[in-house]
């Protein structure tokens, strides 16, 4: 079943123009992040709180790892690498849970966007990713608004949910979900298809686990 659905939401998401890379773990799936980058000379980055900590662990060199505050220092990056909460395979859609408004424009603003998800959080359709949605929140409002909630994860997709402990937010946190399919694309300008105008030129996803 999780086969599947990675399958399909690969699929879908080449569809409409994201690069879809796959890992067997999250390690794996950085280190093929950071060829990337290094391949493409993307070296102003910035990075969500987890995989930040990761590169950090790493010590290499050769980044200008930033944390800007405001969305114009982020418009200025090369680059972006977050996790997604969830994906949806019938589309191709990431979703992330934004706490603050920097987790926005963490997704949004840099020239590209390197997402990571792990492949069992993954729901087969928004009917799935709604009881994935219900799972996470309950169980995190039982955790007591403490942090440490995890996405919807077993080994049916997102909707056998669970939290793992040190990941997601609270409850009381989120207070945006928001929704990524494929790159920035507008006809907006003379008719013509362009890439990038309201939002990432390019959206690499890596799928791991």
């Amino acid at each position: 079943m999780v086969e599947k659905l990675t399958q399909r939401f690969k699929e879908k998401a080449e569809a409409v123009s994201a690069e879809v890379f796959t890992a067997s773990n999250l390690d794996q799936a950085l280190d093929k992040a950071i060829g990337w980058l290094f391949k493409e000379k993307k070296i102003k980055i910035t990075a969500d709180d987890k995989l930040a900590g990761m590169l950090a662990a790493r010590g290499i060199e050769g980044f200008s790892l930033v944390f800007p505050e405001r969305p114009e220092q982020f418009a200025e990056l090369q680059a972006a690498l977050v996790e997604a909460d969830f994906g949806v395979a019938e589309t191709g859609t990431l979703v992330h849970l934004d706490a603050t408004p920097r987790d926005l424009w963490r997704w949004t603003l840099p020239e590209n966007c390197l997402a990571f998800i792990d492949r069992r959080k993954i729901a087969a359709n928004m009917e799935e990713l709604l009881e994935a949605f219900n799972t996470y929140l309950s169980s995190a409002g039982a955790a007591g608004g403490a942090g440490s909630g995890g996405g919807g994860v077993g080994t049916g997709g997102a909707g056998g949910a669970g939290r793992a402990e040190g990941e997601g937010r609270s409850v009381n946190e989120v207070k945006q979900i928001s929704f990524v399919t494929g790159p920035s694309r507008t006809a907006d300008i003379e008719g013509q298809l362009e890439l990038g105008v309201h939002g990432p030129l390019r959206l690499l996803i890596f799928i791991y686990g």
